[in-house]
Parts: C-alpha cells; structure tokens; sequence
C-alpha cells in the first residue's frame, strides 16, 4: 500500500529550490519513477525545464496556487516580546493580569519566541514552565483557567494592543 503514497505538496521550487510565494500559482505533477509515484512542485519558470526530453512525460500535472500566508510584522512581535517582559518584571497578584500575562505566552509560544520547557503543578493549578528564546532563563506561568465567555474579550483586548489578528486556535490551551 506504501506504493499508492504520494508525499505533500513541497514548499518550494524543484527545479530552483526557491520557496513559493503566498498564493503564487505553480505546476504540480505526478511522475512513476523507479518503480514509484512521486510528487513535483515547480514554479512556472522552471516547469518546462523539469519535463525529460523526449519521454518519460508526467502520469498527471495540473496548475495549482500556495497555500495563503500572512506576513509576518516582527514589529508587532517585538512588541510583544517587550510588552511580555514588562508583565514578568511586575508581576501582580491581580487575576487579569495572570490572565493576560498567560495568554500573551500561548502568543508567543506560536510565534516562537517562548517553547514549552514542561508543566508542574502547584496548588492544584498547572504551572508552564517556558523557555524564553532570548535568554534561555525558564519562567513559570499559571494556568489561570479562563472562563470560555471570558476569552472573546480578552482576545479582543490583545487584538487591540498588538494591532494584529489572534485566531481561535491561537489561544489554545498547550
């Protein structure tokens, strides 16, 4: 059955390598090669060039369009970074502080910019504990366990401050 697989649609050019733009429209093709199916991505540019001279032509090609992606603002990022370690250095007692110093480290654990180090747990509340990208230090952050009619307007307020968009599936739990 492994015969009948046919691998994802690539990232980037086979023929120059070059990563395809958001929505750019490139070729994709199914050839039987070695005794197998196999799949090639290629940009317009290079798609005649991949074709063998003279034989061996592709069991099925088609024009296809990348995926969408959103451009990345590092500003807003950096913002966010900034804005993270503000709320680390003063630390509160306050329950919607906890609740948005959480949620911006889910923020920015998809952004990269935090990775999960492990989870404990205290008092009966799990405890992240995070290893911020810049520094290495592990910082611990509780789960404040945010009421689900809560999120939407917390997710709105951090929609406002970083001027960006956060989806649903930004701000779940890890």
């Amino acid at each position: 059955m492994d015969d009948w697989k046919i691998e994802r649609r690539k990232r980037g050019c086979a023929g120059c390598g070059r990563e395809f733009e958001s929505e750019e429209v490139h070729t994709s093709a199914i050839r039987f090669a070695g005794g197998r199916f196999g799949r090639l991505d290629a940009c317009l540019r290079c798609w005649e060039t991949l074709l063998p001279a003279g034989g061996d032509a592709p069991f099925s090609f088609w024009k296809t369009t990348a995926p969408k992606r959103g451009k990345r603002n590092l500003e807003d990022v950096r913002a966010m970074v900034e804005f993270f370690k503000k709320l680390l250095e003063r630390r509160e007692a306050d329950p919607l502080h906890e609740k948005v110093l959480y949620l911006t480290s889910l923020l920015l654990m998809r952004k990269r910019r935090v990775k999960a180090a492990g989870t404990r747990s205290s008092g009966g509340r799990t405890v992240l504990l995070l290893e911020k990208a810049w520094d290495g230090e592990i910082v611990e952050i509780a789960d404040p366990v945010i009421a689900d009619a809560e999120i939407e307007s917390l997710k709105s307020e951090l929609e406002r401050l970083f001027d960006c968009d956060v989806g649903a599936g930004e701000l779940a739990r890890p």
